[in-house]
């Protein structure tokens, strides 16, 4: 080993560039982690949509039946007709009233989860980044073990800080994944 790095740095070389790939892996699983969290976040958003169309589209038909009700309300001659459409009536207002809280309940988890998502997409940019600067750093710690040039590796540690810089921030953000 003594031949193969015969100057004091190249040993600093070889330290910096194992550390600097073990952080890279750890960029690299916690921002696919990010990736994956993403992408289920994004289909349970969607599914809280279609829920909120769903319901939507059945409030518009209580309105529609409510409609009716008043229309056929006004035209009833007997007592218990009108008494009957009375409490139609009184029904598809309840249930309108109904969808549409139902409605603002889900509309606030879609929100909420879109927010939770917006947030892990930040997060995995900051790992994809510090993966970026990670790679550049090892590269220029090899091709300075490569080429004999001290400020090649140095201006790879200045990469490699900031990626560790860029990996800190990444775990320290909301929301933090396991």
């Amino acid at each position: 080993m003594a031949e193969l790095l015969p100057e004091k740095w190249m040993r600093g070389v070889a330290i910096t560039t194992t550390c600097l790939a073990v952080m890279t892996a750890i960029a690299a699983s916690r921002g696919t982690a990010c990736a994956a969290k993403t992408q289920l976040l994004t289909a349970i958003e969607s599914s809280k949509w279609a829920y909120y169309q769903a319901k939507s589209i059945k409030q518009n038909l209580a309105e529609t039946q409510k409609n009716a009700f008043e229309v056929e309300s006004l035209s009833a001659v007997i007592p218990e007709q009108k008494a009957l459409y009375e409490e139609k009536l009184k029904t598809a207002v309840e249930e309108i009233t109904r969808y549409g809280n139902e409605k603002n309940q889900i509309k606030k988890e879609a929100e909420d989860t879109a927010a939770l998502n917006q947030a892990v997409s930040k997060k995995g940019n900051f790992f994809t980044g510090s993966v970026v600067f990670f790679q550049i750093a090892i590269m220029l710690s090899s091709v300075s073990a490569l080429l004999k040039r001290k400020f090649m590796w140095v201006i790879g540690l200045a990469f490699g800080v900031f990626a560790v810089g860029l990996l800190g921030y990444a775990l320290a953000i909301q929301p933090i994944l396991f």
